[in-house]
């Protein structure tokens, strides 16, 4: 039989035959649920159990090498700076601290320096800024602590002389006077009316508004310089001519002189027939 010829690369290839089908895969069974894992020991700790032994070698490390060098500084450290030499004890040379003053502050209840000297028919009495009583003087009372007081408050002590009386019912007097106050006190003749006892044992006048810085207070608004027609508008109860031509001594609260307990005295401003010239606290007398 003749060979059959070899191919061109040009015919025409026939049909492949058909594949058998594949037979069906079988169907996968359901996964199972994956448990949820239980934490251990170490993983409640946060870092796992195997990094705690490294930590706590590090710490003990570290520990260890403070102590070391603690030691090392403390053993070679001089024998003087360990201990300090105690400070030496404080010389008796030395002047002692000064105790704290004293506040100057006046306390509210507590009186104050004298700033004025009022006058009234029993007395006078010293006073403070706020009308406090510093020191009160009543016309019986022993005179000493008055001019004590009144020395302290003018600032000066008083000079003293004699006044002269008459020898009969009008005694002698010591005179206490400062610059612009006189007081007198009587002294007691022998066999005559004792100072307890008589109607007049001492009094008190002022020419000048102030006196050592303690302003003058008398009633009626009396004071020296007051013209006599203000003197006239305060009404006196009496006007008494004195021996200077124009002279005038107006009395005020005649009625209230008394020799009884309290002893009182009138007020009297003596003018040179213009001006008050001195108040006068004394015993009136139509006499």
């Amino acid at each position: 039989m003749p060979e059959p010829p070899e191919p061109s690369g040009n015919e025409t290839p026939g049909p492949r035959p058909a594949k058998a089908p594949k037979p069906p895969k079988p169907a996968k069974e359901p996964k199972q649920p994956r448990q949820a894992r239980q934490a251990s020991p170490a993983d409640e700790g946060g870092g796992g159990g195997s990094r705690t032994p490294l930590v706590l070698g590090i710490v003990a490390a570290v520990l260890f090498v403070a102590v070391v060098v603690t030691l090392a500084v403390a053993l070679t450290r001089p024998r003087d700076e360990a201990s300090p030499a105690p400070a030496p004890p404080p010389s008796s040379s030395e002047a002692p601290a000064p105790a704290p003053s004293q506040s100057q502050t006046t306390a509210p209840d507590e009186v104050g320096e004298p700033t004025a000297l009022d006058f009234s028919g029993a007395g006078f009495t010293l006073v403070d800024d706020d009308k406090r009583t510093v020191f009160t003087f009543g016309w019986r009372d022993d005179v000493a602590p008055a001019v004590s007081a009144l020395t302290k408050a003018f600032g000066a002590p008083p000079t003293q002389r004699v006044e002269p009386g008459d020898g009969s019912h009008y005694p002698d007097y010591t005179v206490y006077q400062w610059d612009g106050f006189m007081l007198f006190d009587m002294i007691p003749t022998p066999g005559g009316t004792s100072r307890a006892d008589y109607a007049q044992p001492s009094y008190a006048l002022f020419s000048r508004n102030e006196v050592g810085g303690i302003a003058m207070t008398a009633e009626h608004g009396l004071t020296i310089g007051m013209t006599v027609d203000a003197v006239r508008a305060a009404t006196p109860d009496a006007e008494i001519p004195r021996g200077n031509v124009g002279a005038i001594r107006f009395a005020f609260d005649t009625a209230r002189s008394s020799i009884g307990d309290p002893l009182q005295y009138s007020t009297f401003a003596d003018t040179d027939g213009t001006v008050v010239t001195r108040v006068l606290y004394y015993l009136y007398s139509q006499l």
